[in-house]
């Protein structure tokens, strides 16, 4: 059974400030989606950014081929992350994105699953 795994991460007070979580989408194998949150207080820090890529890494090392997260449209500093990682392809739905990001393409790929 496959699931998802999550990480905290943590301010200098060991408070925890930003959240990632990944797990296999269904019915879409190889696919995992990520999940991601980040305190205002401390976006554009790149905690955001490290978080984002160690589930990627852990993503392929289970098998995924691609990351998947779907987010409004008007949420820029998430789309701007996700345009940093490596080329995505986005789909859109009304008001809602749903951003591809092949991980082979993006180079976070680059252990062996």
């Amino acid at each position: 059974m496959s699931h998802t795994e999550c990480w905290l991460g943590l301010g200098t007070d060991n408070e925890p400030v930003a959240l990632v979580c990944t797990g296999p989408v269904s019915r879409e194998p190889g696919v995992f989606d990520l999940a991601l949150q980040v305190a205002d207080d401390h976006q554009l820090r790149g905690i955001g950014t490290a978080l984002a890529r160690h589930a990627a890494e852990h993503a392929h090392i289970r098998g995924a081929h691609t990351l998947s997260a779907y987010t409004e449209a008007s949420n820029q500093p998430m789309l701007r992350l996700l345009h940093r990682l490596g080329p995505v392809r986005q789909t859109r739905h009304g008001s809602h994105l749903d951003v591809r990001l092949h991980l082979a393409a993006s180079g976070l790929a680059h252990r062996p699953p």
